[in-house]
């Protein structure tokens, strides 16, 4: 017999990530294998700064949640910086291993503080990775 993993939703909020809850959401939820991350940001200064506290801050979410960087399956990625695939590359390529996820980059107006210039968001399978 088969048994599933369990399905119902369990929210992962890291101490060391700020406060999600009192806002009204969780910097994670996972289902199953599965977990879902919140759109990670930092307010440093630049684009480049931003990116990779944003990827730091998705690594320590994932490892709370007993998952690495190698078991994220798609990442959307939203800046308000036209140029962000070309100036992000080297620090994608610090996270992120072959055999790369699916990713979408979407370019916006604006994101949720005029400050923020990337907002990250995952979405990884416990397992799924490569060591």
């Amino acid at each position: 017999m088969h048994v599933l993993a369990d399905k119902r939703k369990q929210p992962i909020n890291p101490p060391s990530l700020f406060s999600a809850p009192a806002l009204g959401f969780s910097q994670a939820v996972r289902s199953g294998d599965t977990i879902y991350c919140s759109g990670q940001v930092s307010f440093a200064d630049g684009l480049e700064a931003q990116a990779r506290e944003a990827f730091t801050n998705v690594r320590t979410l994932l490892a709370y949640a007993g998952a690495n960087m190698s078991d994220i399956v798609k990442a959307t990625i939203y800046s308000t910086e036209v140029d962000c695939w070309q100036r992000t590359a080297e620090i994608r390529k610090e996270f992120l291993r072959p055999p790369f996820a699916a990713c979408t980059m979407i370019v916006v107006k604006g994101l949720a503080d005029p400050r923020l210039m990337i907002e990250i968001d995952v979405t990884a399978v416990l397992g799924a990775g490569v060591g």
